[in-house]
């Protein structure tokens, strides 16, 4: 099974559990927001969040009255969750996000395309007996699993530069993060912002490091970290092709 425990959107899970690269996974998230979402979509509620997707009328004014509303449910604040992430610069759906501009592209319907968002919502909730969410600390979830041999850990987590921008719950301990991980008995790959800290943790707990190119949402190149006890998988699959 996989494990993540900083999942967000969760889309390595999703991609694990669609492409049956394992039977199951377990993954969490803290923002309340997100976790409405989640729960909306796996625990029954799916068709009223995808046919309330392709009813909205959208337009800039009813999108900014949509956000200021107080969620009366836990279904609208899945709705609006969606909505923000669709419509903020950068999909960051943290306090403070602006708004995508006119004249970013197509403005604000670049990325709301109601049906293919809906089509998604249905697909999810169809492979939700072998989804397990869990509105859980991200070291929870680590601890749970730690035993499991076969238990496959991928960690993205809130990095140490950017995060304080895009996430509500981004300040978490990174050095305790490698330090349990060292633990599991499992397999494990983290990707992380290449940094002095990073690296060192890496090397004090015993991961190996391997950097990558990576695009921004503004199209710029940056580089990252793959982080693992080894990357002995990633040549043998590299061998493989």
């Amino acid at each position: 099974m996989l494990v993540e425990p900083f999942a967000g959107g969760a889309g390595i899970s999703l991609v694990a559990v669609s492409e049956s690269l394992v039977k199951e996974a377990a993954f969490a998230e803290l923002d309340s927001n997100v976790a409405a979402t989640w729960n909306c979509m796996l625990n029954g509620h799916a068709t009223w969040l995808a046919k309330r997707i392709r009813s909205f009328r959208f337009s800039r004014k009813r999108v900014e009255k949509q956000l200021q509303r107080k969620p009366g449910s836990q279904h609208e604040r899945a709705f609006q969750c969606l909505l923000k992430n669709r419509t903020a610069r950068g999909g960051v759906i943290a306090e403070g996000a602006g708004l995508i501009r006119k004249g970013d592209g197509n403005g604000l319907r670049s990325r709301w395309y109601p049906d293919t968002l809906a089509q998604r919502i249905e697909k999810i909730s169809a492979l939700k007996t072998n989804l397990d969410f869990r509105r859980v600390d991200g070291f929870e979830l680590i601890r749970q699993y730690r035993r499991r041999k076969r238990a496959v850990f991928f960690v993205d987590p809130p990095y140490t530069k950017a995060a304080r921008r895009l996430y509500r719950h981004w300040n978490i301990d990174h050095e305790k993060l490698f330090k349990d991980l060292q633990n599991v008995a499992g397999d494990v790959l983290m990707t992380y912002d290449d940094t002095s800290e990073v690296r060192r943790w890496a090397k004090k707990y015993g991961f190996r490091v391997k950097p990558i190119s990576m695009k921004t949402t503004h199209h710029a190149m940056k580089r990252e970290l793959m982080i693992a006890k080894n990357f002995d998988w990633l040549i043998a699959q590299a061998t493989k092709k």
